[in-house]
């Protein structure tokens, strides 16, 4: 998300539950305001069993595509959840590539997966990446916790105090497991900031890819905070 704005198509990976559904779900709640169970603006593609295997066959992405090519009911968005996207079936990930490949303006694709390699290739190409990092049992670390506390400390600072703390977190290496600490702080609280919680879903994307400028990144988010 860059400026309020969404990009069509998502891949969420990471381990088995972690919240990667669950975050999903709180996406749709933050943009579209209403709860996403029975609203006729989401959809949840689930993998299902057919001669002995559980997959998401071609049949299942043709119903979708009939589903997307209507606009939303409520809007503004239509959400599409695809959980286990690696059990794509070849002809579904083809037909699904060819959807990727004409996006809708008023659709976005949330694809779960947590073993990512799996899926093809040139769908990953064309989704956004948000890497959910694994957490302890008992959830946030005594370490990340204390990093947490230090950025809502300095968000309400200045720009000078901003950016001396973006180039300490770009010096320690650790800065992606705040972004993760922080995503799991806002959206257990009750009223999250929806501004900063979707800004960290962008940010966590350009983090989780080593060909962005990650110092860069975290200035401009701490700028616009």
């Amino acid at each position: 998300m860059k400026q309020g704005v969404l990009s069509h198509a998502y891949l969420f990976s990471g381990p088995e539950g972690i919240g990667k559904k669950m975050f999903a779900y709180d996406i749709f709640r933050l943009v579209n305001q209403r709860e996403p169970e029975s609203d006729p603006d989401f959809k949840l593609l689930t993998p299902r069993l057919e001669e002995e295997e559980t997959k998401i066959y071609i049949e299942d992405i043709r119903k979708l595509k009939s589903c997307l090519s209507l606009k939303p009911y409520a809007g503004p968005y239509k959400f599409v959840v695809i959980n286990d996207a690696d059990r794509l079936v070849p002809e579904a990930a083809n037909a699904f590539l060819k959807m990727l490949e004409e996006p809708s303006l008023f659709t976005v694709i949330i694809l779960i997966s947590s073993k990512p390699k799996l899926i093809l290739p040139t769908v990953l190409s064309r989704c956004e990446k948000v890497q959910f990092l694994p957490l302890n049992e008992r959830g946030i670390d005594k370490a990340t916790a204390k990093a947490v506390d230090e950025f809502m400390n300095v968000a309400r600072q200045g720009i000078t105090e901003r950016m001396q703390y973006a180039e300490k977190l770009f010096a320690g290496k650790g800065y992606q497991g705040l972004v993760i600490g922080l995503i799991h702080t806002l959206r257990a609280r009750e009223n999250p900031n929806h501004k900063v919680l979707k800004n960290l879903l962008k940010l966590n994307s350009l983090l989780s890819q080593p060909q962005f400028n990650h110092r860069l990144a975290l200035e401009n988010f701490l700028i616009n905070l």
